[in-house]
């Protein structure tokens, strides 16, 4: 296992993207359910999904208490430290072209689920690179000090 620190990790922040990526599951799901043979790219977030929670549910509980902590409290951020397998980085780098094409996909206005606001998308990009860039064997960058990952955002 990996260390991997997120240093001053949006709370309000990560609740609105935790909120939408359900909103986008359950969508996906009921697609799925209505027509399978046409829903490729919700088949694929699905099953995605659907192995990350098996591999990584419960790695870090004490990570998801400061969470739920630091909401109920109404803080806006956290220091969080998290454990993960050395090939989370590469399975990361290999969701991104399915992400991105759910992405594609709000974009075009077939869903409900509306596409991911700048914060949310700067939020999404900083997460996921940060565990990349970590189990490099790079230093942290704050969420306050990170780069603009998503310059069009």
């Amino acid at each position: 296992m990996r260390r991997v620190y997120l240093r001053d990790f949006p709370v309000r922040v990560m609740d609105r993207a935790r909120q939408q990526s359900e909103e986008l599951l359950r969508e996906f799901a009921l697609i799925v359910h209505g027509n399978p043979d046409e829903a490729h790219v919700p088949k694929r977030l699905l099953e995605l999904a659907a192995e990350s929670e098996k591999r990584y549910a419960g790695l870090n509980p004490h990570a998801e208490d400061i969470v739920d902590a630091a909401i109920a409290e109404g803080r806006e951020f956290v220091d969080l430290e998290l454990f993960v397998p050395e090939s989370f980085g590469q399975e990361t780098v290999d969701a991104v072209p399915i992400l991105l094409e759910v992405e594609e996909y709000c974009r075009r206005g077939e869903l409900l689920t509306l596409v991911a606001d700048d914060e949310l998308r700067q939020f999404w990009a900083w997460y996921l690179i940060e565990f990349i860039r970590q189990l490099e064997g790079q230093e942290p960058f704050s969420w306050l000090d990170a780069p603009d990952y998503w310059p069009d955002a």
